[in-house]
């Protein structure tokens, strides 16, 4: 790692920290810090190689490792500014003393309920936040520092039980499973030269690749002309809702059904395993079945998850699935952790060197030069930062008045999601994971409102939408594809997790003040909804009040579907471990009929036909002559989100949606 690659990636760091709040806010177009294969990231390493070129030329230029270790700083900082971290915190924090009033009980219900630190540090700093400044007055920072202070030490212990875990799994992952990694294909592409002379990667001199570049490119130029002239033709792809030509119960039974033509899917698709492509398909297909049985025999009318348009016992079965596939892969995991505990402790005793830490006469630790080069960090330092972060949040929790229980429970709950959601990006890559049936659930299924403490529900509910409820701009996956990145660029492991680490240090401090500046500066009641009112005032606070008020009971039916999930995962499991002509993978199943699968499954469907039509007409061969064509698929979308967002920029044009997921 080189201080030049590190100097670069702290600027790219700074310019997304700063820029992603602005379009989110003000321009309300594209997402360019969503998905775990953000806009920004990939546009900012497009400009990069191409600015890199002329560098070559002269002999200066950048190396893929370097071209790597800042597209990675990049990767895990461009959601926090977003919907990782800072879009939805300060909202939440404002939103339930602005929008308070004697009619909607938020004081009552919400309000006495949370300590001091965990809001806006008062009802005059909300109020300015949402309308604007008065003339002559100054931002109040000093008063929003010790709660923001005590939230970003939630982030951060959050943030080492991910890079912990990012740390057990890779390996595994990587080494054993040989996962593919669909996302991180791109970029590893992107930087690979063919020698130390060679201005372009091979990928960017094949014309296969520019007619897959061109392919969405154009298509998006068309649209984006039309927004500025609507004489200009447009192409939509976008949205083709087929709710319209259906009527009836069969049709609510389905809803919503649309059909979306991403082309960075379709070559994500085309990456992937058929069997992963197909499962996806299959387990989508399974879901919208059982969905209309039910209608046609009349057993009832399936409610949905809160939040999402996902019936009740679709997402039951999800979360039963999801937690028997999360067990299933940590089982397996820890047979790996095990014997990498073990080989440290052998290349230990060899007397290689000296070492600090001796465990059973053996002397191990993370000095061991081999290890070094295997892991991210030491085994025992993953495991004891596992444990750190948890005990951290744990008494965040308690302090939060959340109670030290049901935090443990909820985290506990969600990081077995995380690992999952992050399996299903390493190995199916999807662009974002949603689990509709979240932890909160759960625990309000098993022992409903009273069992968990009406006084903790607040600080709770708070917790599960902020981190759980949209996780489009996910931290996980991100440091294991940077992982998945170094290995292939020869970086080694412990310098690259450094060099996301410090990006994601600057990103949370940086993209916070942009933001407050942006909502104080010009009224979060101008700036956009869907960040400043919709989750606080649509989703968190109605959603709160009701538990508080009208509570929930128990509802042990929600295990029998928990339960038929599990065995189903169970069974997938087997069927694929026993029988290698199995078709179904199952990993499709633990995406189900979920946001992401309801956006992606055209485009998903697209991908596998075009490659089982490869595969069978024109083989492995073939095959392989038309990946560049795929990957162009890829960059041209993002590309061209990018470019326009430039163009919506400089021209000042508001509310310009290139593509959404």
């Amino acid at each position: 790692m080189t201080r030049r690659a590190m100097l670069i990636g702290i600027l790219a760091v700074i310019l997304i920290s700063i820029t992603t709040p602005y379009s989110d806010l003000v321009m309300q177009g594209t997402w360019i810090g969503l998905t775990a294969l953000p806009i920004s990231a990939v546009f900012l390493l497009a400009i990069l190689v191409f600015a890199n070129e002329p560098l070559r030329r002269l002999g200066h230029g950048l190396t893929q490792a370097e071209l790597l270790i800042i597209f990675c700083m990049t990767l895990v900082s461009a959601g926090i500014p977003s919907f990782g971290f800072t879009g939805l915190l300060i909202p939440y924090m404002a939103g339930p003393l602005y929008f308070a009033t004697p009619e909607n009980q938020y004081h009552s219900a919400i309000i006495q309920h949370l300590p001091a630190w965990m809001l806006a540090p008062s009802v005059q700093a909300a109020r300015e936040l949402y309308q604007g400044l008065p003339p002559g007055a100054a931002i109040p920072w000093l008063g929003w520092l010790l709660p923001l202070t005590l939230w970003v030490v939630l982030a951060g212990a959050i943030y080492l039980v991910f890079f912990c875990l990012c740390a057990l799994l890779h390996r595994p992952w990587a080494d054993e499973e040989k996962l593919t990694f669909p996302l991180i294909q791109l970029p590893i592409e992107m930087t690979r030269y063919d020698g130390d002379d060679s201005p372009l990667p091979p990928l960017l001199r094949n014309p296969s690749f520019w007619g897959g570049f061109m392919v969405p490119f154009s298509i998006y130029a068309l649209n984006g002309l039309n927004r500025y002239y609507p004489s200009v033709p447009s192409i939509n792809i976008q949205l083709i809702d087929l709710d319209q030509y259906m009527t009836g119960r069969y049709a609510a039974a389905v809803s919503p059904l649309y059909f979306r033509i991403l082309f960075s899917i379709i070559g994500l698709a085309y990456l992937l395993p058929s069997d992963v492509s197909f499962g996806l398909l299959f387990s989508y297909l399974f879901f919208l079945a059982q969905q209309l049985i039910i209608t046609r025999l009349g057993y009832f009318s399936p409610p949905f998850v809160q939040a999402y348009p996902v019936r009740q016992f679709v997402g039951q079965q999800m979360i039963g699935g999801i937690l028997a596939f999360g067990a299933y892969l940590i089982w397996k995991a820890n047979r790996s952790i095990l014997l990498e505990m073990r080989k440290n402790r052998t290349e230990a005793c060899s007397g290689k060197k000296s070492y600090k830490i001796r465990q059973n006469g053996c002397e191990i630790s993370s000095k061991n030069p081999a290890a070094n080069e295997r892991t991210p960090m030491a085994t025992y330092k993953s495991v004891s930062g596992i444990v750190i972060g948890l005990i951290i949040i744990v008494i965040w929790g308690k302090y939060a008045g959340a109670g030290i229980l049901n935090t443990l429970i909820m985290f506990l709950l969600f990081f077995v999601l995380q690992i999952v959601a992050t399996r299903l990006v390493a190995q199916a890559g999807m662009l974002y994971i949603q689990h509709p049936y979240r932890p909160i659930g759960l625990m309000l299924d098993s022992v409903g409102t009273a069992g968990i403490g009406v006084d903790h529900l607040p600080s709770l509910t708070m917790l599960d939408h902020l981190w759980m409820l949209d996780n489009r701009s996910p931290l996980m996956p991100g440091v294991i594809h940077g992982l998945k990145a170094a290995q292939a660029g020869g970086i080694k492991q412990r310098p690259m997790t450094g060099a996301m680490v410090t990006a994601i240090v600057l990103a949370i401090p940086i993209s916070l003040a942009s933001y407050l500046f942006l909502v104080y500066t010009r009224g979060g009641l101008r700036l956009n909804p869907w960040f400043m009112t919709y989750y606080t005032n649509n989703l968190y606070a109605p959603w709160t009040v009701q538990l508080v008020t009208q509570g929930q009971t128990p509802h042990p039916l929600a295990y029998f579907y928990m339960m038929i999930g599990a065995l189903t995962m169970l069974l997938l499991v087997y069927l694929r471990n026993v029988f290698v002509w199995w078709p179904v993978n199952p990993v499709g199943y633990l995406i189900g009929a979920s946001w992401p699968i309801i956006n992606f499954w055209f485009s998903i469907l697209l991908g596998w036909l075009i490659k089982s039509l490869t595969l069978h007409y024109g083989g492995a061969r073939t095959y392989r002559r038309l990946l560049p064509i795929a990957l162009g698929l890829i960059l041209g979308e993002f590309f061209a989100a990018g470019f326009w967002v430039i163009v919506d920029l400089c021209t000042g044009m508001i509310g310009h949606v290139i593509f959404s997921f």
